[in-house]
């Protein structure tokens, strides 16, 4: 079976689950409990499937794949407000695992951690909760992402309204994968820019015997001040974690707790002189493998460009914050299934004969 059918399948065969959707519907003592023309799977099944289009046009269209008599515009946006956004955040999480995740890095899964912002309808009670300021009148969301680089699919986001601490976001998600038992055993390595080190995210990656890579900045440590201003190339730093420190950054640990890293001055392709901050040993992953590491981070950059500008992110057509946060995680289920879509073509193309003869 193709990963793609696997995926509709999967899709499919959850939206049906009696306990999946006790789970999910909003009112669980009264939705979808008579017999109806909209089923609980089949108001999943027309949120995925929504292109934007007008509504009475997507009701008509989708009035032709159930094959029921004529379906309101009004009655699927009443029946969707009866589903909780958590069904699409369930359905992107448990279709993520499923889907072909085949490509490694000597062994290592490559996550990394993004966040991106973006702007909602600018509705008045949306722009009275979630606008930036008060001067601006745009209501805006934040969303934090993580992103397998090399099998391109993301496998779990956080969507938050309005402005949000990404770093706070970055740590709940990586609880969220340490505990799955789908990702526990993995061997990983965890990619994160310079708007996310912390010690306290250092800390905890540590403790949880997590690899990871990091761009710091220059003011981020006096350690790595100390290691930028002697010009060191590749080089091991301990960092104490003092009672200040502690304090400050808010770090779950006993005072004077060392923190053994590995500091690697790397060289841009644009000529930028930067930092990253690891615990991969040398013997295994010597300087050039870390700055082949870092530059495949940007994966997760083109994936929020692709989300933008080819599945329409922002484009929400509804103006709830549950109906938002639906089309949200539709978004990210979606990518993935263009994902797999695409690995299914590729196997598909035959490899050309090598005619070459001695």
């Amino acid at each position: 079976m193709k990963a793609e059918t696997k995926f509709i399948r999967k899709i499919q065969n959850l939206s049906e689950d009696e306990e999946f959707q006790k789970r999910h519907i909003r009112n669980a003592e009264k939705d979808f409990k008579r017999t109806r023309k909209l089923r609980f799977s089949d108001v999943i099944m027309y949120s995925i499937g929504n292109t934007k289009s007008p509504l009475e046009l997507e009701a008509e269209k989708f009035s032709k794949y159930i094959e029921a008599d004529s379906v309101s515009g009004a009655a699927l946006c009443k029946a969707r407000q009866k589903v909780n956004y958590t069904a699409f955040e369930e359905l992107f999480e448990t279709t993520a695992v499923t889907s072909p995740r085949e490509k490694r890095f000597r062994g290592y899964y490559l996550y990394a951690v993004d966040g991106m912002k973006g702007e909602l309808p600018k509705t008045p009670e949306l722009s009275e909760k979630y606008r930036i300021s008060p001067q601006s009148e745009q209501p805006v969301f934040h969303a934090v992402s993580v992103y397998d680089v090399l099998n391109e699919l993301f496998i779990r986001s956080e969507f938050h309204f309005g402005t949000a601490d990404e770093r706070e976001l970055a740590d709940k998600m990586i609880d969220s994968v340490m505990q799955d038992g789908n990702y526990k055993e993995e061997a990983q390595i965890w990619l994160f820019d310079r708007g996310f080190p912390s010690l306290q995210l250092m800390y905890h990656l540590l403790e949880q015997k997590r690899k990871f890579v990091m761009r710091v900045s220059s003011n981020f440590l006096k350690e790595v001040n100390e290691f930028r201003r002697n010009k060191y190339i590749d080089r091991q730093i301990s960092v104490t974690c003092t009672k200040r420190r502690i304090r400050s950054a808010q770090i779950q640990c006993e005072e004077n707790t060392m923190l053994n890293l590995r500091c690697v001055r790397i060289q841009l392709s644009s000529g930028a002189e930067e930092i990253l901050i690891t615990n991969l040993e040398r013997a295994e992953f010597p300087k050039r493998d870390l700055k082949k590491l870092y530059s495949l981070r940007w994966g997760i950059e083109t994936s929020f460009n692709y989300l933008k500008n080819a599945v329409f992110v922002e484009e929400f057509t509804s103006r709830t914050e549950n109906g938002l946060a639906q089309e949200y995680f539709v978004s990210l289920l979606m990518y993935n299934f263009s994902t797999c879509m695409f690995g299914s073509m590729q196997k598909d193309i035959p490899k050309k004969e090598n005619t070459n003869t001695r």
